[in-house]
C-alpha cells in the first residue's frame, strides 16, 4: 500500500516540477487562438496512453486471473486423487494419502518461494512422482480397488497436466519493453501541457498534480501486476491450503469413505 501512496505521491510531484520549471509564467493574447489545437494534441497523447495503459492493466490482470484458476486447478485434482484412494486396499492407501498431503505441503512451504524467483521446485516434481509410482504400485484385487486405482492415477495425470500450466505462468508477465514504453510514454504525458503552453499558474499547477498522480497510478498497477507470483499483487498459495483442509474433511468422514470430494 505505502509502494502505491509514494508512487502517486511522486507522479504528482514530478508533474509539478515539469508544469513550474517549463510551463509559462503569464498568458499571452495567442493563447485563446490556440486553445482549440493545444485541447487537440492534448487529448490525442492523454487517449494514446489511457488506451495503451488500459490494455497493459488488462493484459497483466488477465494473466493473473489465469495463475490462480491454475491453482485451483490443479488442488482440485489434488483433492480427487485424494478421495479416490478411499477405496484402495487399507496397506496402500495411507501411503498414497501421506504422499499427497506431502507434496501439497511442500508446495506451499518450499516451492510457492520458489515461484517467486522464476521457477519451480526439483523437490516438488519428484514428491509428485512419489505419490505416482506409490499409486501405480498398488496391488488390486477386487472391481473396486481396480476402479479405485484407475480414478487415482486419472487424477494424478490431471495433476501433472496442472502444474506444467501452472509453472507455466511463471513466465507470463509483461515485456519489459511495454513496461517501459509506458513509463516512457507516461513522462512524455506530462510534458506535453507545459510545452504546449500551459500556464503555471496556480489552477493550472493543482491540475498538473492531479494528472501526475493519475498517470503514477496507472503505471505502478501495470507494475504491481506483471508477474502472477513476484508482483505486489500476486497469487498466493491459498487454493493448497484448502486442499489440506479438505483433506482432513474427507478423513473425518467416516475414515474417509463417506462424502463427496468437494462439498
Amino acid at each position: 500500500m505505502w509502494v502505491n501512496v509514494l508512487g502517486v505521491l511522486a507522479g504528482a510531484l514530478l508533474a509539478l516540477l515539469i508544469g513550474l520549471l517549463i510551463g509559462r509564467v503569464r498568458s499571452s493574447p495567442d493563447d485563446e487562438g490556440n486553445s482549440s489545437a493545444v485541447g487537440f494534441v492534448s487529448a490525442a497523447v492523454l487517449g494514446f496512453f489511457a488506451l495503451f495503459a488500459g490494455f497493459a492493466v488488462a493484459g497483466a490482470w488477465q494473466e493473473l486471473s489465469d495463475a490462480r484458476s491454475h491453482t485451483y486447478e490443479e488442488t482440485r485434482a489434488l483433492t480427487e486423487a485424494y478421495w479416490s484412494a478411499r477405496m484402495l486396499p487399507a496397506a496402500d492407501r495411507p501411503v498414497v494419502r501421506q504422499r499427497l498431503r506431502a507434496y501439497t505441503r511442500q508446495v506451499i512451504d518450499e516451492e510457492w518461494v520458489q515461484l517467486g524467483r522464476g521457477h519451480g521446485s526439483a523437490e516438488a516434481w519428484a514428491s509428485i512422482d512419489r505419490v505416482r509410482v506409490a499409486a501405480a504400485a498398488v496391488r488390486t484385487e477386487s472391481p473396486l480397488e481396480i476402479a479405485a486405482k484407475e480414478d487415482t492415477l486419472r487424477s494424478l495425470e490431471d495433476v501433472y497436466a496442472r502444474r506444467i500450466a501452472r509453472l507455466a505462468d511463471v513466465d507470463s508477465r509483461a515485456p519489459a519493453l511495454e513496461l517501459w514504453g509506458l513509463v516512457v510514454g507516461a513522462v512524455v504525458v506530462l510534458f506535453v501541457p507545459p510545452l504546449i503552453g500551459l500556464t503555471a499558474d496556480r489552477r493550472n499547477l493543482v491540475l498538473m498534480g492531479f494528472m501526475g498522480a493519475s498517470v503514477a497510478f496507472a503505471v505502478g498497477l501495470v507494475f504491481q501486476l506483471s508477474g502472477p507470483f513476484d508482483g505486489t499483487v500476486r497469487v498466493g498459495p491459498t487454493a493448497f491450503e484448502l486442499a489440506l483442509t479438505r483433506y482432513e474433511q474427507i478423513d473425518a468422514g467416516d475414515g474417509g469413505v463417506m462424502g463427496p470430494p468437494f462439498p
